[in-house]
């Protein structure tokens, strides 16, 4: 289908080289692979169109599930393995649920390094969010047509698991026609042996480690303010009205302060009702044993209020950092999508990063050689000097963060990322953090990542749209070289053979030939010569607009001493056309390069007696218009040719490639790239009355006052 046909020769070497059994065996890998994604991407595409919850087991897939405790590293690791002897692609999941955000920094990034290790090994690392990690599991992996579900040996207690079923119970429920797996036994946890931890550990933690004094103060202003309430109304209401209130103050507290507080608000609520409103007053006694299962009805109730009220308040907080989050790196990625070049796009992703991280922020390119250099012209993070700028080499050589927070040269300043393309590292992410909570907080850095992920992508868009740019001009040069020779070989040809049959007459038959035949031999070899002449001039005049080295020599000047210029210079071949020139007396003078606008009419002049039979009249008219003259040259010939009339204006263009009229198609090329310089516009039109008419404007400038003698 290609067209290649491969001689002897060509056969055996590729043979030797291409077609071994190796390569073949590869490239038939690829196909089966291209095939399979296809046939899953189908068939997935399939399901959700018809509504199929129901697993198919068509092929292996695996899906590990992991959680915040000890057992997740040996989890992946188990994984990995029955993935690698299943021949099987496996997905790594993590299901954010409101407890689970409540958990230490340590135990957050146990999760994230788990993610990482994760995905160097070739897994699919997703992150979900919800309330039941269980159901979000079983809904994934239905979707996803998981055949295989890992999870670890549950370690609740067993008060939990009677008033919470497992995630183990949660995927049996929901998860049928799906193999599960569960994995058992200590891990060790290696992934937690590094700086990372240890630094962010000592340096932040999301809640600070501190106890919430104005919550609990305001707990307890609450539960005050409800006994004075309900000591000034207990006359009026009864007593299961003034526990209500104390209830109230429970909920508010969840709601402001969350849950610790809440919870203490709900035991001083329960004990400040005893004592103040419940016979014998003033005492934690009470006349009647009925009021102690109030008592515990009434805290049981607070206590589920409040949990269930500072849950609600933590996922709708949640929901509002993802929110940011999405809000943030939208904001970024839809300015980098409407910015291009590489520069422009890393200032706006530098400034982007420091506003959302409160940080220094650079990004770092190699040169041609691969090294690391200062952005010129920019202000670098701290000391990106020395020992930090090798740290910048590092991960550009090595393709992993290091820096500050990473377990690779933990002592630098800065975090450093790399910016990943989908063939190699496009530079670094060099950050250095005013607040290092800002940055190394887990969910932080892992949206720092993201950022570096989003900005990689940007930069490799920008620099894939540069190499299709060069190799688009590249393609076009290619072109115009070889219009350009093709079209110099086919009008030299013909006087090139004129010049060599008439000087090798003159060489051969000199001596017997007459001096009229010498005579005209000569002067056929020096117009050919004049021809060659002009084709390579018209060359070389190109060449030199289109590279801005023509400076106008701007005079003031009348239109009708260039006109005169022109038809004396061309009267020898205007001499088979009759020239008609209209000039107006009262035309302005104009301030333009006098030699390059006697060009333009002369090509335009030539070019009609060119392109029309012997004998027709070429007419050269120049009219005042409100901004400038227009200069018409007309002719009575066949009109234009049919198409775009400004395709006559291109480089390498010709009217008549069927013709037997000599040049390159430069002519009106060089005439539109001096009327531009001009600031003037030249178009084409055909007659009315038959005929082409080129025209062009001229802008006119007040003209100077000449001073009058004496």
């Amino acid at each position: 289908q290609a067209g290649k046909v491969y001689i002897p020769e060509q056969a055996r070497n590729a043979i030797e080289n291409f077609f071994r059994k190796g390569n073949l065996i590869a490239l038939r890998e690829l196909a089966l692979r291209t095939t399979a994604d296809r046939v899953d991407a189908a068939m997935r595409e399939y399901r959700e169109g018809q509504g199929i919850r129901a697993t198919w087991a068509a092929g292996e897939r695996l899906l590990v599930a992991i959680g915040p405790d000890e057992q997740g590293e040996r989890l992946v690791r188990a994984g990995k393995r029955m993935a690698t002897a299943l021949h099987a692609d496996w997905i790594v999941v993590y299901v954010e649920t409101p407890e689970l955000l409540r958990l230490s920094d340590e135990k957050r990034n146990r999760r994230i390094a788990l993610l990482r290790l994760a995905e160097s090994l070739g897994a699919e690392a997703v992150t979900l969010g919800g309330s039941s990690a269980g159901e979000e599991i079983a809904n994934y992996a239905r979707e996803r047509n998981v055949s295989r579900i890992v999870i670890g040996r549950p370690r609740r207690p067993l008060w939990r698991r009677l008033f919470r079923p497992s995630t183990y119970g949660e995927l049996v429920a929901g998860t049928e026609g799906i193999d599960i797996m569960v994995v058992g036994g200590a891990d060790e946890a290696s992934v937690l042996r590094n700086p990372f931890f240890a630094r962010s550990r000592a340096y932040m933690d999301l809640r600070s480690k501190k106890l919430r004094w104005p919550g609990y103060a305001v707990g307890l202003a609450a539960v005050g303010l409800c006994t004075a309430i309900g000591t000034v109304t207990s006359p009026m209401f009864e007593l299961v009205n003034i526990a209500m209130v104390y209830l109230l103050a429970v909920v508010l507290i969840a709601v402001r302060f969350g849950r610790g507080p809440a919870v203490t608000a709900s035991v001083l609520a329960v004990a400040a009702f005893d004592f103040f409103f419940v016979p014998p007053l003033l005492t934690f006694a009470v006349s009647d044993v009925q009021y102690l299962i109030s008592f515990a009805i009434m805290l049981t109730v607070a206590l589920i209020i409040s949990s269930l009220t500072a849950s609600v308040r933590l996922q709708a907080s949640v929901a509002g950092q993802r929110e940011r989050r999405t809000a943030m790196l939208y904001a970024m990625t839809r300015e980098l999508a409407g910015t291009r070049g590489q520069e422009p796009m890393a200032r706006a992703a530098v400034r982007h990063v420091s506003e959302v991280f409160e940080s220094q922020a650079v990004v770092l390119f190699p040169d041609a050689a691969g090294r690391i250099r200062h952005p010129r012209g920019a202000s670098t993070p701290g000391s990106l000097r020395g020992a930090d700028l090798a740290v910048a080499q590092w991960v550009q050589d090595h393709g992993e963060p290091a820096g500050l927070g990473t377990d690779t040269l933990p002592s630098a300043d800065s975090v450093y990322l790399p910016l990943k393309g989908s063939q190699a590292v496009l530079g670094v992410l060099a950050v250095l953090p005013a607040n290092v909570r800002r940055v190394l907080l887990p969910e932080q850095f892992h949206l720092l990542e993201t950022f570096a992920g989003q900005i990689a992508i940007a930069l490799e868009r920008a620099l894939l749209a540069e190499q299709a740019q060069r190799a688009q001009v590249h393609a076009e040069t290619e072109g115009l070289r070889n219009a350009l020779l093709a079209s110099i070989s086919h009008d030299l040809r013909t006087p090139l053979a004129v010049i060599s049959g008439a000087s090798s007459s003159l060489v051969e038959r000199g001596e017997r030939l007459g001096a009229e035949e010498r005579k005209a031999l000569a002067a056929s070899i020096f117009e050919q010569s004049q021809q060659m002449g002009g084709l390579v001039g018209n060359v070389l005049e190109m060449t030199r607009l289109e590279a801005g080295a023509i400076a106008l020599n701007r005079d003031w000047h009348s239109m009708s001493e260039i006109a005169g210029a022109v038809l004396r210079r061309l009267q020898d071949r205007l001499e088979s056309h009759p020239v008609e020139v209209d000039l107006p007396m009262e035309l302005p003078l104009v301030r333009v390069d006098a030699a390059l606008i006697e060009q333009v009419l002369a090509n335009l002049i030539e070019n009609a007696a060119k392109h029309t039979p012997p004998g027709t009249r070429i007419t050269l008219r120049v009219d005042r218009q409100d901004d400038g003259l227009l200069v018409s040259v007309e002719d009575a010939g066949p009109g234009l040719p049919a198409g775009d009339p400004e395709q006559l204006f291109a480089k390498f263009h010709r009217g008549n490639t069927e013709g037997t009229v000599a040049g390159v198609g430069l002519g009106l090329a060089i005439c539109r790239a001096i009327v531009r310089l001009h600031g003037g516009r030249i178009w084409a039109e055909t007659r009315a009355e038959g005929g082409a008419a080129f025209r062009f404007t001229l802008p006119v400038e007040p003209a100077p006052q000449v001073p009058r003698e004496g």
